[in-house]
């Protein structure tokens, strides 16, 4: 039996591709069982939905996890994450072969050894839940990379285009943010700090920025190619059906949410968020305050 698939965005698709495998439910019991499946949207700490999840898996059942595609949206169509028990670079899911990522059609650029600026990214806050998977208030305008070159930080309330920050940039540094992926797309290494983030075998962890990895990257993305799926797609049962096919023994597992981190603000960061969106003042003291 599926629960729970009213939690998370694109809702009825889930109830539909689910209905092609067994009986569906708009709710959740008051007890789980080893047999059944609940569909969540990413429960992060302090949720709802990870109280849930928590339960389902201490009851030995099943738990497929939605979150926005890592790359989304591919030819116009948004992307939906499926995968079981984890998301964003955690989980389970059953990989094919090469012909779904290679029909995208996402060209890769080589990669690129030069740049001025290490671009860190804000990424939107995840209330005040303080899980380690979302990024800790601050941290954008506060973290300081190791490297000799300008540090761009781009908040939400940059104006400047994506695209050329990106073209003016060495390296990318983020929490977990997909932008990542788009910089490793242009062949712009990408750091992450976050615990764990999708395709992270393709990045470095930390800080030492001046000092990325090149890697082969299509063996990663045809993989993960299987990790996400459109609306229509989900409606069809597919990514249900195949993340059902992995092994499953019903045993009870008893999941702890993970430590809460505290907020990142240094006084520095604090200056940086004050004057962001005040253009004359803040070309001022981002000269002053690095």
């Amino acid at each position: 039996m599926f629960w729970g698939v009213t939690i998370g965005k694109p809702g009825s698709a889930l109830a539909e591709g689910a209905g092609r495998l067994g009986t569906v439910h708009m709710s959740t019991p008051a007890r789980f069982e080893p047999d059944d499946i609940a569909i969540l949207w990413a429960p992060f700490r302090g949720t709802f939905r990870s109280d849930i999840y928590r339960q389902i898996r201490a009851a030995g059942g099943r738990a497929i996890i939605g979150e926005n595609g890592w790359l989304s949206p591919i030819q116009g169509r948004k992307y939906v994450q499926l995968a079981l028990h984890g998301w964003n670079g955690t989980g389970d899911f059953p990989a094919g072969d090469g012909n779904r990522w290679d029909s995208w059609n996402v060209p890769l650029r080589d990669w690129r050894r030069g740049g001025e600026t290490i671009l860190v990214v804000e990424q939107r806050p995840k209330g005040i839940n303080l899980d380690p998977r979302a990024m800790p208030p601050g941290w954008a305008q506060s973290v300081a990379p190791r490297t000799s070159r300008s540090v761009v930080r781009r908040t939400r309330f940059t104006e400047a285009p994506l695209d050329r920050q990106l073209d003016e940039a060495f390296a990318t540094l983020t929490w977990t943010s997909t932008v990542a992926i788009k910089s490793l797309i242009r062949g712009i290494p990408a750091f992450y700090c976050g615990p764990h983030i999708n395709c992270g075998e393709l990045m470095r962890r930390g800080l030492d920025v001046d000092n990325p990895i090149y890697p082969e990257r299509e063996p990663v993305f045809r993989r993960y190619a299987w990790q996400q799926w459109t609306e229509e797609e989900i409606r069809s049962g597919e990514p249900f059906a195949r993340l059902l096919s992995l092994p499953h023994d019903g045993r009870p597992e008893i999941l702890i949410d993970p430590d809460p981190v505290p907020s990142a603000w240094t006084m520095a960061g604090r200056v940086r968020a004050a004057v962001a969106g005040r253009k004359p003042l803040d070309r001022i003291t981002q000269h002053l305050i690095g």
